[in-house]
């Protein structure tokens, strides 16, 4: 989900709901526990009222095309909807098991089905359901898996056409080796990476932790010789930073995972102990992610104020207050994209409404509702929106986008964060270069 947002990780394994008319059970197995936990959660959680009938129809209509799939005319009968939610589950239960007499399928995948349809009966298009595969790349995407390498991530180097560093991970065996952004690395353990492949020399570069990899490392046109680096459990990066010239500070944000706050800490801090003077924050293909780690991000630029108003269903209002915690201020620039979405928005509205910093490049995406995500009991997972936020000067930025303080176009070809090569990072910088000297 590109442009996803979650306000909260919920794990919830109930197989037990109380319902009007008693105490009713879930039918034995857990795909039939996420059939009635997600049917509660769709019509108790989403921002706006829900049609129920419209979700029964989605389940059979879903059903069906899985008769049609394998083989066997629809003839699922219409349900109505019932006062209920047990009466409800109970009949789109009964059509998963025509469905499964019909077909022979898994109750699993009929039930994962059902769910799909009623979630897709919403029209919402960011509630949607996963299951179990693609809930686990879900996360991956937002929370990558540690890898087993040396820390770094690699490009062809154009002049060269060796392989070079283009980001060495903080605390990793190759930022403990001394290896910097921009090395060459002529060999790996004596194969030459001159004109190889960028995924062949990733393959090269990893392998099982506690194995030593031999790097012939190249700067500047000079000899390092070789490096004998250990491999470790690595964390693929969500943030990654650098200082650029007269000591501005850029700080990509990849994504807004878990960890994401605790590596952009930790890049302020190194950038911090290298007299950074201004900071570029770049958010440009940011699709979002937790808006706790956005809120976090944002509380470090921001004292006591407004961050965020969230409103929910059934009118309930409530607004994110920063703590005073924020680092010193100095000037900044932040890059968005139309592909600036969602947690990246809030992020973006915020530094923009308090004064923070100023925007540059194109309008953003555009995506001014929030989500929940809840696991349910066999390791699928439902996507609900749960509500609707603006910026703290109470702009309403859904269908709409953020616009840029400074709009620039991207140039054809651009390659982000390299200051030879990115007309909209040439800009931010000439920006914050003339506040840098307005503040001296």
């Amino acid at each position: 989900m590109k442009h996803g947002l979650m306000r909260r990780a919920a794990f919830v394994a109930a197989l037990l709901f109380a319902v009007p008319g008693g105490l009713w059970a879930a039918p034995q197995g857990l795909a039939s526990g996420d059939l009635l936990q997600s049917y509660e959660l769709l019509t108790t959680t989403y921002y706006s009222k829900v049609d129920v009938q419209a979700m029964l129809d989605g389940a059979r209509k879903a059903l069906n095309a899985e008769l049609q799939r394998g083989g066997a005319d629809p003839f699922l009968p219409a349900m109505r909807a019932k006062n209920g939610a047990g009466e409800n589950v109970a009949q789109i239960a009964a059509e998963i098991v025509r469905a499964q007499d019909a077909t022979h399928q898994p109750e699993t995948a009929l039930t994962y089905a059902a769910i799909r349809g009623m979630a897709g009966a919403l029209g919402d298009q960011y509630t949607a359901f996963f299951t179990p595969d693609e809930y686990q790349k879900f996360n991956q995407a937002l929370d990558p898996e540690k890898i087993s390498g040396i820390g770094v991530l690699i490009e062809p180097d154009p002049a060269t056409k060796y392989v070079r560093a283009f980001y060495v991970v903080p605390g990793t065996p190759a930022d403990r080796a001394g290896i910097q952004s921009g090395d060459d690395f002529l060999t790996v353990n004596g194969t030459s990476t001159q004109g190889v492949k960028q995924e062949d020399a990733v393959k090269l570069l990893r392998g099982a932790s506690g194995t030593v990899v031999r790097l012939q490392v190249q700067r500047n046109g000079a000899s390092l010789g070789t490096l004998a680096v250990t491999r470790s459990d690595v964390q693929p990066p969500t943030v990654i930073y650098k200082m650029l010239a007269d000591h501005i500070g850029y700080i990509a944000l990849l994504t807004f995972g878990r960890d994401t706050p605790e590596q952009f800490g930790m890049a302020l801090n190194r950038l911090n102990d290298q007299g950074v003077r201004g900071y570029v924050l770049d958010l440009r293909n940011n699709g979002g992610g937790y808006v706790d780690s956005a809120i976090d991000i944002s509380s470090k630029f921001i004292n006591n104020d407004r961050l965020l108003t969230v409103e929910e269903r059934g009118s309930r209002v409530y607004t994110y207050q920063a703590p005073q915690i924020a680092v010193p201020l100095k000037p900044m620039t932040i890059l968005v994209n139309r592909y600036t979405a969602s947690a990246s928005e809030i992020t973006a509205g915020a530094l923009q409404d308090d004064g923070v910093g100023v925007l540059v490049g194109e309008k953003t995406f555009g995506k001014g509702v929030m989500q929940q995500l809840t696991q349910l009991p066999d390791g699928a997972a439902i996507k609900i929106t749960i509500a609707h936020y603006l910026t703290p000067k109470n702009r309403d930025i859904n269908l709409k986008g953020i616009v840029p303080d400074f709009a620039v176009t991207e140039n054809q070809g651009a390659r982000f964060g390299d200051a030879t090569n990115d007309a909209q990072l040439q800009a931010a910088i000439a920006i914050l270069t003339k506040k840098i000297a307005a503040t001296n």
